[in-house]
């Protein structure tokens, strides 16, 4: 494991940036064919006019990759902050996270807090895959890291 005061791994960030470019692109088009105004388009194979706004998703992936280029690795207590910090209601976020967050916030310990959703089995949602891509850009070298690292970002 890379500590924090030691250089940065050449081209994990920029692994990790690129990742988040193309995660973000596909987040904002993907989120648009949510809106039914342009489900005649997807059928046509065409863009909706932009601008085209990221979801909550894209959110929490660009905390994923501050919080590895700040401490080259996932730091739980670091990432669920920067979650809480950066949570844009407008973004889509379901309830209970919304919820979640605004706690974390206020104070409240993100552990505890996420044990007791859903009866404390998770959310069974696509939330942790859809961020993810980023730390898989930066563990590109390093699969036994990727996976434990991932692991503890969900």
């Amino acid at each position: 494991m890379t500590s924090e005061s030691s250089p940065l791994p050449a081209g994990r960030l920029e692994r990790a940036l690129a990742s988040l470019r193309g995660l973000a692109v596909g987040d904002a088009l993907g989120s648009q064919f949510f809106v039914p105004v342009n489900h005649p388009l997807l059928k046509r194979r065409e863009l909706p006019a932009g601008p085209w706004q990221w979801t909550d998703d894209t959110e929490m992936a660009c905390s994923v990759v501050s919080v590895l280029a700040a401490h080259r690795m996932v730091h739980q207590d670091e990432l669920a902050r920067s979650f809480a910090d950066h949570h844009d209601f407008d973004r889509g976020y379901g309830p209970a996270v919304d919820r979640l967050l605004r706690l974390v916030r206020e104070g409240a310990d993100w552990r505890e807090l996420a044990a007791q959703l859903f009866d404390g089995r998770g959310s069974w949602g696509n939330g942790a895959a859809m961020r993810i891509a980023p730390l898989g850009a930066w563990y590109a070298d390093d699969p036994e890291q990727a996976t434990h690292q991932a692991e503890i970002s969900a």
